[in-house]
């Protein structure tokens, strides 16, 4: 399991740069006026990413308790530019593989607390907490490659095949 999950933050990690050098396609204010699916703008929805993978990884870092962890949000005019965006991200990626790198097999099975209101699941293994951080960068990056592509655009190919390839 721990292979599978050092995978798949090595294709958030490719994915993501790809996504940020498809970005550099847009006009400013495509970037800050087109909508994208979910969370306003591309703009919105690129603060949204950033937000989801920092706050979750500031829990399983370790750095912050998880009702402190939930709340971190990176405000949309925090990345009001590419050159915002791919700076949080550099922090958000280092964060994220610094936390990678440290786990093990045994850590990946241990059960996390959870509280979700209205959840009856009251924990769940950490590996199937790291497969929706990462489902969801999957998610809100496809998000972002529409917008572009509804801008007139040709983003990448940022499928897990093209990476798997070598492409």
């Amino acid at each position: 399991m721990l292979t599978a999950i050092q995978q798949m933050y090595d294709f958030d990690a490719w994915a993501m740069g790809r996504l940020l050098s498809d970005l550099r396609l847009l006009k400013p204010e495509e970037y800050a006026g087109v909508e994208a699916s979910g969370h306003g703008t591309i703009r919105d929805t690129m603060a949204h990413l950033l937000s989801v993978q920092w706050c979750w990884f500031s829990w399983f870092s370790g750095s912050q308790k998880p009702e402190e962890a939930m709340q971190l949000r990176i405000a949309p005019e925090q990345v009001s530019t590419l050159e915002q965006a791919a700076s949080r991200w550099v922090a958000v990626r280092e964060q994220t593989e610094r936390t990678i790198k440290g786990l093990s097999q045994e850590a990946v099975v241990v059960e996390w607390p959870i509280n979700v209101p209205g959840v009856t699941v009251s924990a769940l293994p950490l590996w199937k907490l790291l497969l929706h951080v990462a489902n969801h960068g999957t998610h809100t990056r496809a998000q972002l490659i529409a917008a572009i592509r509804r801008c007139g655009h040709a983003p990448q190919g940022e499928d897990l095949i093209h990476l798997l390839l070598g492409r």
